[in-house]
């Protein structure tokens, strides 16, 4: 379940996913065979499949004597699946840079930070040329949630993105178009014009990076 929550799940493995929550060291199939009220099979059946989808983990408990026992504890994508308040507290964070700094400052900022993420991705484009850079860079967006594609127009490769993963704070704050902006000049080392803008009622987010002289 690609960006999942816990109200994806049944009802059991909701459970079991929060008796892993409240116990960060984790829990043996006995303990939550007695905390859920069900069979130590039913038990193991759920711990399969949400082992295999990669929300939890399977660790070996010290042994007192006989064989070792095993528990269960969520990974960081089990973890994931609980609310978050990203955004309430992304918006705090940016009215709070934008009070302090103003918003040349706060547009600083995000630039940098633009360039810090690209730098993560710079060696995914080494040796492509220009076409399949903007190809490699709209699936390195995908990586960081966006929903965007390579497209070829008239003038040239262009990247299209059909969702903005923090619409509702760029609406509030139009500087935060500018993080975009800064990654995009940063991995492909060259200005790119933000050229269709779904905050300006656009249909997508489209970027069109300049042609090398």
């Amino acid at each position: 379940m690609h960006g999942a929550t816990i109200d994806a799940f049944g009802e059991r493995q909701r459970q079991l996913l929060t008796a892993l929550l409240e116990r960060k060291e984790g829990r043996s199939a006995d303990e939550l065979a007695e905390t859920l009220g069900i069979s130590r099979s039913a038990v193991h059946q759920h711990l399969g499949a949400l082992e295999r989808d990669g929300y939890l983990e399977k660790l070996m408990r010290p042994s007192h004597g006989g064989r070792p026992g095993y528990a269960w504890r969520l990974t960081r994508k089990g973890v994931h699946l609980f609310p978050k308040q990203y955004a309430f507290f992304s918006e705090l964070m940016i009215r709070g840079l934008k009070r302090s700094l103003g918003s040349d400052g706060l547009v600083r900022v995000l630039e940098e930070l633009g360039g810090e993420i690209a730098r993560r991705y710079l060696p995914r484009l080494e040796g492509a040329d220009d076409a399949d850079q903007v190809a490699i860079v709209a699936e390195i967006m995908r990586d960081l949630g966006y929903a965007a594609c390579a497209v070829d127009t008239a003038t040239g490769p262009e990247i299209d993105a059909r969702n903005c993963v923090y619409h509702d704070l760029a609406a509030e704050h139009p500087e935060v178009c500018s993080l975009d902006l800064a990654l995009l000049r940063a991995l492909l080392r060259r200005d790119v014009e933000h050229v269709e803008c779904m905050l300006r009622g656009g249909q997508a987010c489209r970027f069109r990076p300049a042609r090398r002289s």
